[in-house]
């Protein structure tokens, strides 16, 4: 395709092959002619030099041909040198860099619709050693390192491909790049990769600075830093709504999950009274054991605050007993026979409602969230998650999301769901929630500047409304989101609406599609990308007779150049790409086909 007028099709065979060969034949009988006939030598000199001349001006045809067809066959996979990135970063620190590749135009949707309309093993030898069409990517003869602003990817990346097409590869590259910028950067992986791990590790090698890397699965304890999901928020009522948000209910406004958060509210409220940090652990033990010990406690700060003498004045409500339960109703009737009517407290009032509430409903109505409740504060996962610093026997690091951010730390959150599936969930959306408490400081506040880069691999396991929030907002908060998924109805079967799931997808300015099986997910995609105009030659021939004179006949033959509306990228080369390769819709609409090295060090050995 030269021109608008111009339809040429390069997949044909090389006929020019056959006129060099005659041209070349015709050189030779001249040359020899001229030195061993006899004959005068001009004549035949210039009949050589035609020939020549004839077969320069055949070859370059031939071999542009040629070449093109060769390069459908090149599978171009390779490594790279991890510290080349450093190099690269320093050069263009204000870049991303995204493999090699070349931006996808009109002429190479023609291009691969005259090559899907035809049998592609007269053209490409087939070879089922390999996976994926290495012939998308040759349809460009030449490739650029694919570069973006940093400023373009505020609007947040989506990264889909199936298993094993390289989205733990794309997430290498992506994250070394944050790391050697000195940005903080937060990934959370439900699956507990190790590569993706050890990646994280050694981009924190790479920029000199291993002490920036955080460690925290569920499965190794020992290894991990301590991890506090409830640290950072703007009110206390935003901690009720994140853990009722990772139990299970059937609706929004289920009456069940209501409740639950408003008994959670409740305690949250009594220990603010009390000046404690709420921790998963303490929110269980009171809605578990009763709250009547934080009863205790709050009436008896509050007393202190607002009564020099309490202690003379409510002795006809206490008795001289040790059951807490009793003390604790005692204090109750004096809040409610003098306090209340002389300094009345909203916060403290609604955790009263709730020792008096009827135990037998209480715990019914609470039935959904303490099943989740105990799963993240057992075992192991205790103090992992509801972290004690006075405990001087645990010498692991406690931190949070915020610290994180703060200090450009580099933390990788494996959730090992592979084992417990509900449990990696909970502690990934929880997190989430968190992430989400420090992006509204962040926007709302200006606490810090820094850029932040938070990758979530297999993201339908952990996506909740905080998640969706951050989408929303997180450019002002200065945080990028890279989120990767295998199709788009895994958003639709964790949210349970589609609604949603476009709310997501809604929210993603950059999309990158490696290889993808689910045609849902190919469609969606290709619609997203503009149409364009796609030519083709209508032959057409025909014969007619005269009625009055049957032996006069006329025919005719012709051919008419013809367009059509196509996709640019048609939805069946998705489920075709090789490993690592993409079709990419970039901020702006920018379409580029490119791949991806896969990244090496000297490092990795160490790390092994």
């Amino acid at each position: 395709m030269s021109t608008d007028y111009d339809y040429q099709f390069p997949w044909r065979p090389l006929y020019e092959i056959i006129a060099i060969l005659g041209w070349l034949g015709g050189a030779a009988l001249a040359y020899l002619t001229s030195q061993y006939s006899g004959l005068p030598e001009v004549p035949f000199d210039w009949l050589l030099l035609i020939c020549s001349l004839m077969v320069l001006w055949r070859l370059p045809t031939a071999f542009g041909l040629w070449y093109r067809k060769r390069q459908l066959r090149q599978f171009k996979f390779q490594y790279m040198n991890a510290e080349k990135l450093t190099q690269w970063i320093k050069k263009q620190p204000e870049e991303l860099w995204f493999g090699w590749g070349f931006d996808w135009v009109q002429k190479h949707a023609q291009l691969a619709y005259e090559i899907l309309k035809r049998d592609v093993s007269t053209l490409i030898p087939t070879n089922h050693q390999r996976m994926g069409s290495a012939w998308i990517h040759g349809l460009e003869v030449s490739e650029h390192p694919v570069r973006q602003p940093l400023t373009h990817t505020a609007g947040h990346t989506l990264i889909v491909g199936t298993t094993g097409a390289g989205k733990t590869r794309a997430f290498d590259v992506l994250v070394t790049q944050a790391v050697l910028r000195g940005e903080a950067v937060i990934i959370i992986d439900p699956k507990g990769d190790k590569d993706l791990m050890a990646s994280a590790k050694r981009a924190c090698q790479l920029a000199q600075r291993p002490d920036r890397f955080v460690y925290f699965h569920p499965a190794f304890p020992e290894d991990s830093v301590r991890l506090d999901p409830l640290h950072n928020f703007n009110r206390p009522s935003e901690i009720a709504s994140r853990i009722t948000a990772i139990s299970p209910g059937e609706t929004t406004t289920d009456p069940f999950k209501a409740f639950g958060q408003k008994s959670l509210d409740n305690v949250i409220q009594g220990l603010m009274v009390i000046e404690e940090r709420p921790t998963l652990a303490k929110l269980r033990r009171y809605l578990e054991g009763g709250p009547s010990s934080l009863v205790i406690q709050a009436l008896e700060r509050y007393y202190d605050s607002c009564l020099n003498d309490w202690r003379r004045e409510a002795r006809p409500y206490l008795k001289a007993t040790k059951d807490i339960d009793i003390k604790a109703a005692g204090l109750v009737r004096f809040y409610r026979d003098v306090i209340q009517q002389q300094s009345p407290n909203l916060d403290l009032e609604g955790l009263l409602s709730l020792f008096e509430h009827d135990r037998t409903h209480f715990s019914k109505m609470v039935a959904s969230l303490l099943p989740i409740m105990n799963m993240l504060t057992s075992g192991p996962l205790g103090p992992l998650l509801s972290p004690n610093p006075n405990d001087i026997d645990d010498v692991r690091p406690i931190t949070n999301t915020g610290h994180i951010i703060e200090q450009a730390q580099v933390a990788y959150i494996g959730l090992d769901s592979l084992s417990d599936g509900l449990v990696g969930s909970a502690i990934g959306s929880i997190l989430l929630a968190d992430l989400a408490a420090v992006a509204g400081d962040r926007y709302n506040y200006g606490v810090s500047d820094r850029p932040v880069n938070v990758f979530v691999d297999e993201a339908a396991e952990v996506i909740n409304d905080p998640f969706i929030q951050v989408l929303n907002k997180g450019r002002g908060a200065k945080i990028r989101l890279f989120i990767a998924t295998q199709t788009f109805a895994d958003f639709a079967a964790r949210t349970g609406s589609q609604d949603k799931a476009r709310q997501v997808l809604g929210n993603v300015n950059n999309l990158i599609a490696m290889r993808i099986m689910d045609s849902e997910t190919q469609q969606y995609i290709t619609d997203n990308l503009p149409k364009t105009r796609l030519k083709y030659i209508m032959r057409t021939q025909g014969v007619a007779t005269s009625a009055t004179n049957p032996g006069v006949f006329t025919g005719n033959i012709g051919e008419r150049l013809m367009e059509e509306e196509g996709d640019l990228f048609p939805p069946q080369l998705l489920g075709q790409l090789p490993d690592l390769h993409y079709i990419a819709k970039l901020s702006g609409g920018r379409i580029v086909k490119g791949r991806l090295p896969i990244l090496r060090s000297a490092f990795d050995d160490q790390l092994t």
